[in-house]
């Protein structure tokens, strides 16, 4: 009886650590899936924020961004609804707290604050916001004004 005992602990034994390696192996397959699947995504979505700044390129102007309050009240208003879309889009990445994402978009929420912090600073779009990224965006990246 003991014999059968302990091939009945070894089977069960074995059992438990099949499953307990699927279950990992799940878990490791389901984080570079979501992974690969938020470059898919914040691929496409950079791409049709980029193509706005070819149908409007002062969108991505320094010289128009850093000024736009002086200019007419059209292209004022379609830049700040483009630097919303912009700011809006460093936010989702900043959400998502992957360092390996951030690494590869780091970059481009660099890139978004060159271009648009003199918007993202109006005390009107601060509230657009939640505090942790406004903290995050002046803590890590220079001001236009620096």
């Amino acid at each position: 009886m003991e014999n059968l005992e302990f091939w009945g602990f070894i089977v069960d034994s074995a059992s438990t650590l099949l499953a307990a390696a699927a279950v990992l192996l799940y878990i490791i397959f389901w984080f570079r899936d979501k992974t690969d699947n938020s470059y898919e995504s914040f691929d496409s979505t950079y791409l049709e924020i980029l193509k706005s700044g070819i149908e409007h390129p002062y969108f991505r102007d320094p010289d128009f961004t850093e000024n736009y309050k002086s200019e007419d009240k059209d292209s004022r208003l379609r830049y700040e609804i483009y630097a919303f879309i912009c700011w809006n889009f460093c936010e989702t990445i900043y959400d998502k707290g992957d360092e390996e994402l951030m690494k590869t978009w780091g970059v481009v929420i660099y890139e978004e604050n060159r271009l648009h912090r003199i918007w993202f600073e109006q005390p009107e779009n601060n509230t657009k916001f939640k505090q942790d990224f406004l903290d995050y965006i002046r803590s890590n990246f220079p001001s236009a004004n620096s």
